[in-house]
């Protein structure tokens, strides 16, 4: 196999340029036959098409960010930007807002609040625009950025909270992100934590920030027939007030909680207010908040949430309790592997490991059952894809809704999660993703209880 090699980005020079020596590039692949276009109508494009304003309010507000560099190349005796076109359009219209007429106002409003912008800025000088063309491939085609969750956002701001900060800090120090929303979803989640649920599954799901369907259970609090149904409102500081009985706002709000989970309900099949008040008419009489027994005001503050357990972890992957019935001695070998190597170490040996051993433990599971999956239409041999594809089949037709929903997750997940097919493929064939040791432990524990049910099938009922 020839060797690739390997771009040194490292080596490319950094030199401080003043922001009027730099041109657009009419080349972008963001604007369309621009070849003949002035600058000037290449940033009123990028403005119009590519929302280069959110990027000029971001710059104003909180500056240039140091992480992103534009990167350049010297061509035909101009400075050229490659990657960072909005950045430097923003830039150029924060010295001249006539430049766009459709935002001129506000964009000198912004520099009244703000003060003016850097007129010199540090760039990235590449050798060629053929050589800059794997750069942008691998910043712009492929995600290896992943971005935080919803309520990984939250708790950043809940963190700021916790660190002494105020509610009027926060809106005063973030002014372009909507605090409330994130205070709501915080309240909501302490309300979630506090209660008990019928099965320790339930309960970890719900405690923990990764698993906890932040984005099904925001989309609901945010519609006025559940607030009413529960009885509650939000405070502008995102506190909820709870204008009945605790018992009877807590059995409709956990009923709401545990559908999402169990992905009963989603973002999607929920997604008008015609569908809730469809879902909430569907409650049984148990289960419907009573709000003829109205009570004292009482507020998220007034609910105890319980911690996610903290024990601390063995610093080997896969626990040496994992029972194993298949008839695949290299499927035994490399569970004994994952139960010996020190993941926190070998993060990337481990991940990559841990793929290996999830499509071959997924081939010899089927192949013990006597159905060995075939390759699909047009390939010569059967991938992760395929048999993820099979097991999600199997467990749906067995109503194993569980083992169901981690595969699809697996599957699924464009995020490139610790856990997905999507990373697994990345950490393998791409040079410019890895994992790190929290990643390694994120998928073991998604991928744990699939595993288990795979290197050790049920016996078969009929047998």
């Amino acid at each position: 196999m020839a060797t690739i090699s390997k771009p040194h980005y490292e080596k490319w020079p950094k030199e401080k340029m003043n922001v009027v020596d730099l041109f657009l590039d009419s080349e972008n692949i963001r604007l369309e036959n621009t070849n003949s276009f002035s600058q000037e109508a290449l940033i009123n494009d990028l403005f119009l098409n590519e929302n280069a304003f959110q990027v000029l309010e971001s710059i104003a507000i909180n500056g240039f960010f140091p992480d992103e560099l534009p990167v350049v190349i010297k061509e035909n005796k101009k400075i050229i930007v490659i990657d960072g076109n909005r950045r430097i359009s923003s830039l150029k219209v924060l010295m001249r807002p006539e430049i766009v007429p459709t935002k001129t106002e506000r964009i000198k409003n912004l520099l009244k609040t703000y003060g003016s912008s850097p007129r010199q800025v540090e760039v990235v000088i590449a050798p060629d625009r053929n050589e800059v063309q794997r750069l942008l491939a691998s910043k712009h085609t492929q995600n290896t950025k992943r971005p935080w969750r919803p309520l990984r956002q939250a708790y950043f701001y809940k963190a700021q909270l916790e660190g002494g900060r105020t509610v009027k800090d926060l809106v005063a120090d973030f002014p372009n992100v909507e605090i409330s929303k994130f205070l709501k979803l915080i309240n909501v989640h302490r309300i979630a934590k506090s209660i008990k649920y019928d099965t320790p599954e339930m309960e970890e799901i719900v405690l923990r920030e990764r698993s906890f369907p932040a984005t099904t259970i925001e989309r609901l609090y945010n519609s006025t027939p559940i607030r009413k149904f529960l009885g509650f409102e939000f405070s502008k500081d995102g506190e909820l007030k709870i204008e009945i009985e605790r018992d009877e706002f807590e059995k409709g709000f956990k009923k709401i909680i545990v559908d999402a989970v169990e992905k009963n309900i989603d973002s999607r099949t929920l997604n008008t207010e015609e569908k809730i008040k469809d879902y909430l008419g569907k409650f049984s009489k148990s289960e419907t908040p009573n709000k003829a027994k109205s009570g004292k005001v009482i507020t998220s503050k007034s609910f105890t949430e319980i911690q996610p357990p903290t024990t601390k972890r063995s610093n080997k992957l896969a626990p040496k309790d994992i029972e194993y019935s298949l008839r695949a001695p290299g499927v035994r070998r490399m569970l004994r592997e994952l139960q010996k190597i020190t993941y926190r170490q070998l993060p990337n040996a481990s991940h990559d490991l841990l793929r290996s051993f999830l499509e071959c433990a997924l081939k010899a599971y089927f192949e013990h059952k006597k159905a060995p999956v075939k390759p699909s239409a047009g390939k010569k041999y059967v991938f992760l894809h395929d048999v993820l594809n099979a097991f999600s089949n199997e467990m749906h037709a067995e109503n194993n809704k569980r083992l169901y929903q981690v595969a699809r997750r697996v599957l699924s997940n464009n995020k490139m999660s610790s856990y997905s097919a999507e990373f697994f493929d990345a950490t393998n064939h791409n040079p410019d993703v890895f994992a790190l040791p929290q990643d390694v432990e994120d998928a073991w524990d998604m991928l744990e209880p699939l595993i288990r049910h795979v290197v050790n099938p049920p016996k078969d009922k009929n047998v």
